[in-house]
């Protein structure tokens, strides 16, 4: 893939590519943003057309990548030796990582024209580690390019960020992500649709995102809202507490959080929006007659109650105990 077949942060392509054509493409930049919005994308491009056997006019750089030679196709496989990814070792990015870079940053390019250090998750960094990269990120050598992804900025210490160039990459809009979607990813358009609304244009999550999984998941939590609105049977409203409850913490979340959204797709409905304004526009027919029979009001109380449970929940209160106290509130058992 090349800057041409990137969607998106045109503005962040641009820039890039202006700092190619001029040669000036040293020093420190921070690529921050959500997750899944395309800057480990962009970073590679930038090391690929920094590095890529056709040069551009002025005979240093291309202002894109050809994506076919050998260099290329060796940053794309990570087997480049001038374009270093550093992970965190654990949970953080620890000394040992940045004392090699500290060191290797200053000899020239073994293959390339440019080296580049990508620190991904650059949030992880211990603050030691980083301050012994404090120097380097000040003053790297011009044949070396280090690149910090975060999609949390404000973690890096000051003396980092005043050092750096700060890029701050967005989600795409729906249009765009629809678009995208249906170019690269041939599905039913009523799928894209969809994961675009899920993955609010976050393009890493929508690939890797698994819908019939989700379609699963959501006709449960559904049944469960059914449940909740009729309010005529306390045993299985104590036993869909019961299933949730049981769950691992990251699954659990993931339903708190699908239905917090399933919720606010009813609100919408039934406030009168159309259903393509909704989030899970293909499940409208089902939701719709719910968010009726429930009421707006009701539905406002609903999403309040529900938001004091997911915020209780933060303080590592009983799941289960919890859940069930929830589910027997909204359905006006307690």
């Amino acid at each position: 893939m090349s800057f041409s077949n990137l969607t998106g942060n045109e503005r962040i392509r641009h820039v890039l590519q202006r700092l190619l054509d001029r040669g000036r493409i040293g020093g420190t930049m921070i690529f921050a943003g959500p997750e899944g919005v395309g800057k480990r994308q962009f970073a590679l491009m930038f090391a690929k057309s920094a590095n890529c056997l056709k040069t551009g006019p002025a005979g240093v750089f291309a202002s894109d990548c050809c994506d076919q030679c050998s260099n290329c196709r060796r940053i794309d496989s990570g087997t480049f030796g001038d374009v270093t990814t550093i992970q965190p070792d654990g949970q953080f990015i620890k000394i040992a990582q940045t004392r090699a870079i500290a060191e290797d940053v200053y000899y020239r390019p073994r293959e390339g024209r440019q080296k580049f250090y990508i620190f991904d998750r650059a949030e992880a960094l211990r603050e030691e580690a980083a301050n012994s990269l404090l120097k380097t990120l000040e003053e790297p050598p011009p044949t070396s390019t280090i690149i910090l992804i975060t999609s949390r900025p404000d973690s890096l210490l000051q003396t980092i960020r005043s050092r750096s160039q700060r890029l701050n990459f967005t989600p795409l809009t729906i249009p765009q992500m629809e678009k995208f979607l249906n170019q690269h990813y041939p599905r039913p358009a009523e799928d894209n649709a969809l994961l675009a609304r899920i993955t609010e244009g976050r393009i890493g999550q929508a690939t890797a995102f698994d819908l019939s999984v989700y379609r699963q998941q959501r006709k449960s939590l559904i049944e469960i809202l059914d449940l909740i609105a009729s309010g005529d049977n306390r045993y299985r409203l104590i036993r869909a507490a019961e299933y949730l409850g049981k769950k691992e913490r990251d699954e659990f979340e993931k339903d708190l959080e699908l239905l917090a959204r399933l919720m606010r797709d009813m609100l919408l409905l039934a406030s009168g929006a159309q259903p393509d304004a909704i989030v899970n526009l293909d499940a409208a027919d089902r939701l719709q007659p719910l968010a009726i029979n429930i009421g707006l009001d009701r539905l406002i109380i609903w999403i309040e109650k529900f938001n004091q449970l997911r915020s209780n929940l933060r303080v590592n209160i009983n799941r289960q105990i919890a859940t069930e106290a929830a589910f027997l509130h909204l359905a006006g058992k307690v």
